[in-house]
This record gives structure tokens, C-alpha cells and sequence, in this order.
């Protein structure tokens, strides 16, 4: 039991107590000096070591997983309080006057563009808003539900969907749809279930204001009310941009509050025994896809070195390794110059040929390319005939998206530094551009080791200033 203790304080120590020689002050040490533990460590403690670096890996996976930019959501705006039958009961007094206060009606459900989300993985599948309070005697009337603010990302598209069941939902809907069969019911029994959903009966008078006249002129009263109301509740389908920040949209809207007693006061009858119920709160489904808002989107094929760029211009900080589909998520960087002018940049994952078919989840990375006003081509100079991998990431945008090819470009050459094709390769890919007859302007650099780069993030800013002033056109 004591070597365990003294191993695990052993890895510990390793972990957090190490010391190179040739950086210390108290020692004068050539170069080549290793770097040396201050205690012999075991196999077994090392395995502990390994264990603890793989559960860290884990977690940053598991991170990295949370971005979500589509999800389906079901919305419910809260049912309305129940309006109160109640009485101002005085001594020797056989009638008395009705006091019972409305319901409260039921919270909405807002979406609000949030600059400062980036995911929908914080998005709750079913969001319920809260009730109304019902009514109380003395004339209160019922508090309202508190409205459900929920924040989406700048960029989030809503649209609502029709429902598809699963198996489970649809066997529900089945048993209940056999039992709640209003076509196998006689007309007393529909009429009953109707009244139970809508009123609110004094205690022991159920049957009773059933067979009052002035019970039925009420019923007909109500059903003109929601007769006339019926026109100004239907609704056109969602289709929301949330583009605006911090813009609130209601998605669901609360049920109205039932009526207490005295709503239904008249000469003749002068003490209700009865009130109407809440309304249900509307119910949608949605679907979200969040669609990325940047100045500026980087387009390349994997492993062109787009992370890389966008660490060396903005203050984004992706994942960066020598190997393909480094990035899984979009990224967004701000580049700040020394005027106090910024611009955001977004680094897309890599597409691949067949992009625009959703090969290598296409659609779920060329939807982010949609709301980027200008495209950075990275481009991977040292490559065999990198201009085809231009070709092909144009033909990808086009097939995907008719004229998405046509906005402001610019193309960032990326590894112009590491082979002499590289600087061989240059020359010929600006003489097609020119055949091709494009404006467009090729920018050789070396994100690796920041060269070049601020002729990149000039002619940049040159681009998105020139694009705002049009968009700030009348």
C-alpha cells in the first residue's frame, strides 16, 4: 500500500517538478544537455503519465465536438392561467358580487442574435416557456408567464418545419387518436370533452350551470369571441434571418389568460358560478442552421495551410497540423490594424471534389461560405499545378451556389517559401489568371513564418472597405 501511495507521488512530482540543467542558474552546462527528471520514475508511473495525457486529448476533443450549426428544435409558448370564480362574501348577504381575477397569460419564446455565440450546441431541443398564473379571488388577477429569452449566433437561419414523428410518437398519436375519435362519440359526449377544456366550474355546480340559460348564452358568447379572433391567430410559416445583433424575434407566442367570473356579470345574472380556462400556447418546429457572418472566408482543399494564415493575421488561434482535416469547425478571427480598423476573417474546413454533392460533410462547410462578403483563396503553392486546385475550388463554389464565385477574391499563395517549384509555379499561374481574363490579385506568402503578410491584410481591407461602402449605398 505504501509503494502505491509513493509511485502515484512519484508521477506528481514528475509532472509538474521537472528541470533542464542547461537552464539553470546553478549549473553551467554545455548544449546537448538532456533533460533530466528530479526523481527515477517507473514504468508504471509513466504509464500513469500517459493515461493522464490521453484523458486531457479526450477533453479537447470533446470540446472541439460541442460546435453544433444545425439542429431541430419543437418551441412552446406557456398555456394561459385559469380565470377564478370566486365571491366579496359579507355576513347575512345571499347574493353577492363576483371578484374573481383573469389568468395571467403565458410567456413567449424569444430568439435573440447573440454576437457572442458561435454554436448551437447550447440550444435546448425542446424549449417551454412558463405558465400564466391563474386568477384569485378579490379581483387578482393572475401574474404573466416570464418570457424564455434564448441566444443563438449572429447569422442563424429559422425556419419552421412540419413535424416527422418517430415510431414511438406516431404509436402515441395513434392511441390517443383512437381514444380522443370525436367521430365514434355521440354529440353529448363531444360537447362534455369541449366544455372540460374550456371552463372553470364552482364547486358542485358543474351540472348545474350546464343546464342554466345563462351558462349557454355564455358559451355561445365565447365561441363568437374566438370566432372573430380565429382570422388574426393564423400565422404564415417562420422564415427568420437573425443577421441583426442583439434583434429579438418572438417564435412562439403565450396562450391567453382565461376570464375570471365578472367577465360574465350581466342584469339579469348577477353572480357567475363560472370562468373560462387558459390558452394553450402556440407550438412550432423549427429548424436552425447557423450560417457564418465574416468579412471574409477562407476557401482551400485540406491541409493548404488556411489555419495557419488566419493565426498568423488575426488574433484566432485554430488547431494547426501537418495533416488533412485539421479543422472541423469554422473559426473566426478579427484582424486589427494600427488605425483601430478591423475586419473578421473565417477559416472554413477544407472542401474536397464533390463538395457541393455533401461529400466530406460539403454542405455543412459551404454554408458558412454564404454570408462571407469576400474570398481568400489559400492556395498550396508548392504543389504540381496548384492552379487546378483553384479551378476545382471555384467549380465546387459555383455548382453549390450560381454566382457565389462571382464576389470580391483574392488569392493567398500559400508555401511560397519551401520548394523552387514553388517559385516556378508562381509565374505560370499569374499568366493563366491573366488568360482567364480574372481580376484577381495573387498574393505569394508564407503563413509558417508571417513573410508577406502585410501585403495580404493590406489589399485586404482594401477589398471589405470598397464592399461596405456599396452596401452602404442607397
Amino acid at each position: 500500500m505504501q509503494s502505491h501511495v509513493l509511485r502515484k507521488r512519484v508521477c506528481f512530482v514528475n509532472l509538474f517538478l521537472r528541470i533542464q540543467f542547461h537552464n539553470s542558474r546553478n549549473f553551467s552546462i554545455n548544449d546537448n544537455a538532456v533533460e533530466k527528471p528530479i526523481f527515477l520514475v517507473g514504468q508504471h508511473d509513466i504509464a500513469i503519465i500517459k493515461e493522464c495525457e490521453k484523458d486531457n486529448d479526450l477533453n479537447n476533443d470533446e470540446r472541439t465536438r460541442q460546435f453544433t450549426d444545425f439542429i431541430r428544435v419543437v418551441v412552446k409558448g406557456g398555456t394561459g392561467g385559469d380565470g377564478c370564480v370566486a365571491f366579496n362574501r359579507g355576513k347575512f348577504e345571499s347574493k353577492v358580487p363576483p371578484s374573481g381575477g383573469n389568468g395571467g397569460r403565458g410567456g413567449n419564446v424569444i430568439f435573440v442574435a447573440s454576437p457572442n455565440h458561435s454554436s448551437l450546441h447550447s440550444v435546448l431541443r425542446t424549449i417551454n416557456a412558463s405558465r400564466g398564473q391563474n386568477g384569485k379571488g378579490h379581483m387578482q388577477h393572475g401574474s404573466a408567464g416570464k418570457n424564455l429569452i434564448i441566444p443563438v449566433p449572429l447569422g442563424t437561419i429559422v425556419r419552421e418545419v412540419v413535424p416527422q414523428p418517430n415510431k414511438n410518437q406516431l404509436e402515441k398519436v395513434d392511441y390517443e387518436g383512437r381514444m380522443n375519435n370525436n367521430e365514434n362519440l355521440d354529440e353529448e359526449t363531444k360537447l362534455a370533452k369541449k366544455r372540460a377544456k374550456t371552463w372553470v366550474h364552482y364547486p358542485r355546480y358543474d351540472e348545474k350551470n350546464t343546464l342554466n340559460s345563462f351558462f349557454l348564452e355564455a358559451e355561445k358568447m365565447m365561441e363568437e369571441e374566438e370566432r372573430y379572433n380565429r382570422p388574426f391567430k393564423t400565422e404564415e410559416k417562420l422564415n427568420l434571418d437573425l443577421s441583426i445583433p442583439d434583434a429579438q424575434y418572438v417564435v412562439a407566442q403565450g396562450g391567453s389568460g382565461g376570464k375570471g367570473n365578472p367577465h360574465f356579470l350581466t342584469n339579469a345574472n348577477r353572480s357567475p358560478k363560472y370562468a373560462t380556462k387558459g390558452e394553450e400556447g402556440r407550438i412550432r418546429y423549427l429548424e436552425l442552421e447557423l450560417k457564418t457572418i465574416a468579412d471574409a472566408g477562407l476557401v482551400g482543399l485540406p491541409n493548404a495551410g488556411k489555419s495557419t494564415f488566419l493565426t498568423a493575421v488575426s488574433n484566432a488561434h485554430p488547431k494547426i497540423a501537418p495533416y488533412p482535416f485539421t479543422t472541423l469547425n469554422p473559426y473566426i478571427g478579427t484582424v486589427d490594424y494600427s488605425d483601430r480598423f478591423q475586419l473578421t476573417i473565417a477559416d472554413i474546413p477544407g472542401l474536397i471534389q464533390g463538395a457541393h454533392k455533401n461529400v466530406g460533410l460539403g454542405h455543412s462547410f459551404l454554408r458558412h461560405i454564404e454570408r462571407s462578403k469576400v474570398l481568400v483563396y489559400v492556395i498550396d503553392l508548392s504543389k504540381n499545378k496548384p492552379w487546378e486546385d483553384w479551378n476545382s475550388l471555384q467549380n465546387e463554389l459555383e455548382k453549390y451556389r450560381s454566382g457565389l464565385t462571382m464576389r470580391p477574391s483574392l488569392i493567398v499563395a500559400n508555401k511560397a517559401d519551401i520548394t523552387e517549384k514553388a517559385k516556378k509555379n508562381l509565374p505560370i499561374f499569374e499568366t493563366i489568371l491573366k488568360e482567364k481574363e480574372q481580376e484577381i490579385v495573387i498574393v505569394p506568402v508564407s503563413a509558417k513564418y508571417k513573410k508577406n503578410i502585410v501585403k495580404v491584410t493590406t489589399l485586404l481591407r482594401q477589398i471589405v472597405e470598397k464592399v461596405r461602402e456599396k452596401e452602404e449605398l442607397p
